[in-house]
């Protein structure tokens, strides 16, 4: 097969676009936005759509046990002066140091979570467009040297 034939074959190949490679979150258009799926998108798509979905809800959840743990602290700090000398009273008070011990060591993990999961959506992303740009900036001539 002579050069310009295999020039001609890729020429009518490109022109029929039945081929394609993208980066899995990496857009054509150079943004951070996904590509469009289906139909020619890509097979395996990552986004960091879900780690940091992932993210938001670990902090959620921190905040509601941080409130909770507030609320437990300041309601509790009532009840000895109202029901003085019931059992029940004195279970609270035995109980409270280890509801707050969990409260926090949840409350910690949630915090824990959603800067790993953050870390980790974000270093998709990077890491995707990184490899984008090193792939675009590779010159590939139309016919190598020995050909010519």
């Amino acid at each position: 097969m002579a050069w310009d034939e295999w020039e001609q074959l890729k020429g009518q190949a490109a022109d029929r676009h039945t081929a394609h490679v993208q980066l899995n979150s990496a857009s054509a258009a150079g943004d951070h936005s996904a590509p469009a799926t289906g139909s020619g998108g890509p097979d395996l798509l990552i986004t960091d759509t879900p780690w940091t979905g992932a993210a938001r809800v670990a902090k959620e959840l921190s905040t509601s046990t941080h409130n909770g743990l507030t609320e437990l602290t300041k309601s509790d700090n009532g009840i000895g002066v109202c029901t003085q000398g019931f059992d029940c009273t004195a279970a609270l008070k035995e109980i409270q140091p280890t509801w707050e011990e969990r409260l926090q060591t949840v409350r910690d993990e949630c915090d824990y979570l959603h800067d790993a999961l953050g870390k980790t959506g974000k270093k998709f992303g990077e890491t995707d467009h990184g490899v984008k740009d090193r792939a675009n900036g590779v010159h590939t001539p139309g016919k190598p040297g020995w050909a010519r």
